[in-house]
C-alpha cells in the first residue's frame, strides 16, 4: 500500500488525477471499480469530516482500462473543515474485493484568497 500526503489550501478546488499501475508501469484495469476516500482528525475516530466516492462523483474513473482516476475536493468542502492534518485513506473495490490502495494525511491550510 502507498502512502500519499495531501496539501490544500481552503481558497480554490482540490482537483488531481492520479495512475494506478504495476511496479513495471503497466495499467491496472479499474473498468467496474468504486472508490471511497474519508478523512478523519485521527484514523480511530468515528466522525469523517470528509467522504467522497464515485457514487457521489468526486472521484471519477477518466480511463478504466487505462488505470486513469481523479479526485476533487471542491472549495466549499474545504472551507467547512478545521484547518490542520486528517487521517485519510482510499479504498478500491473491484469484483467484490476491498483494497485500501493509499493512506496519508490531508493538511487543510488557510488559503490567502478564502
Amino acid at each position: 500500500m502507498a502512502t500519499v500526503n495531501i496539501s490544500v489550501a481552503n481558497d480554490a478546488d482540490f482537483f488531481r488525477s492520479f495512475l494506478y499501475r504495476t511496479l513495471s508501469g503497466d495499467p491496472i484495469d479499474l473498468t467496474g471499480a468504486t472508490f471511497v476516500m474519508k478523512a478523519r482528525r485521527h484514523a480511530q475516530d468515528a466522525t469523517a469530516f470528509l467522504t467522497l466516492s464515485t457514487d457521489t462523483g468526486e472521484i471519477d474513473i477518466a480511463d478504466g482500462p487505462g488505470g486513469s482516476f481523479t479526485v476533487l475536493i471542491t472549495r466549499e468542502r474545504l472551507l467547512e473543515m478545521t484547518i490542520g492534518p486528517y487521517d485519510q485513506s482510499l479504498v478500491m473495490t473491484l469484483n467484490g474485493v476491498k483494497q485500501q490502495l493509499w493512506s496519508g494525511v490531508l493538511t487543510v491550510n488557510p488559503g490567502p484568497s478564502r
